[in-house]
């Protein structure tokens, strides 16, 4: 396996924080490490010449985010080049290589993290299967991921405290990262569309709503649209519809003194009885039941 992470001399300014490999294996056998854990970070300002092929792969997961000029990753068979804003997840055991152009270096901080919990972030983060995961957010947005608190951490040691701060950290950042590929780069319209049905839903949850008729509204596919509005809300869209119904129901419980048949009207429930077999199965409780309990 080739290797050359940076040059010799290393870079004016850089931090570079490698967790010890007896360390990395203990803390790999603790509960609170074993979904994530940070074994690598760092950060290089203008790294010229920095390079780094890996034919095998690595063990790791490799985050880097490009803060200032320019650098390329390779993934058989893609070559891409990054710029200011752009991040790049490389999965573990992949094959790959990556570099900073000789006429604009880049300024890079970076992660290298495993657990049983990474695969799943990458899953979540990444919205279609490619063989190159970039994210493109621009200059200004890419800083506000934080990894440089992920090496800042570990610059103060590698105590088990330590260790779950550095952890702690990478998931701010991962969130924050799954939160910017929900509003940014190529989904960004189709996004913003499939979130603006959802507010139509919870404006007039009681419409008479189809699938179909809600992803020709977002301008998607059935299947396309479901996955977007899944990952957004965490539900499916006609299950998010009975639930917005149901939240409608228990506000007019709460508000009116209208019988359960009324309110099941209200909200789009033609039958009643099938109102009160949802709200018990949303809410843990009969309507009746709901109204009688004290609240707040």
């Amino acid at each position: 396996m080739v290797y050359v992470p940076i040059r010799r001399e290393g870079f004016l300014g850089q931090h570079l924080v490698i967790v010890p490999p007896p360390v990395r294996n203990k803390a790999l056998a603790h509960p609170l490490l074993s979904g994530l854990l940070v074994t690598d970070a760092g950060y290089f300002p203008a790294a010229a010449g920095h390079r780094a092929e890996r034919p095998q792969g690595a063990a790791t997961h490799i985050i880097i985010v490009c803060l200032h000029g320019r650098g390329w990753v390779k993934i058989e068979p893609r070559r891409i080049e990054l710029s200011a804003g752009d991040v790049v997840w490389i999965p573990a055991n992949t094959a790959h290589a990556y570099g900073s152009m000789h006429d604009d270096p880049w300024t890079i901080v970076w992660v290298h993290f495993c657990g049983s919990n990474a695969p799943s972030w990458l899953s979540e983060i990444t919205w279609a299967e490619s063989d190159i995961h970039t994210f493109h957010f621009g200059s200004r947005a890419a800083p506000t991921l934080g990894l440089d608190h992920v090496y800042s951490t570990l610059e103060r040691g590698y105590s088990f405290h330590h260790l779950l701060a550095a952890r702690i950290a990478l998931e701010h950042s991962l969130s924050s990262l799954l939160e910017l590929t929900r509003i940014s780069g190529t989904e960004q319209s189709a996004g913003e569309r499939t979130a603006n049905v959802r507010k139509l839903i919870i404006a007039s949850p009681a419409r008479n709503y189809r699938l179909a008729e809600l992803a020709e509204g977002a301008g998607l596919s059935v299947p396309h649209f479901t996955n977007l509005f899944k990952k957004q809300c965490g539900y499916a869209p006609i299950d998010f519809v009975l639930r917005q119904r149901i939240r409608l129901g228990c506000k007019l419980l709460d508000t009116t003194t209208a019988t359960i048949g009324s309110i099941a009207e209200q909200v789009g429930f033609k039958d009643p009885y099938y109102f009160s077999r949802c709200f018990t199965r949303i809410m843990g409780t009969s309507p009746r039941e709901y109204r009688n309990s004290v609240k707040g």
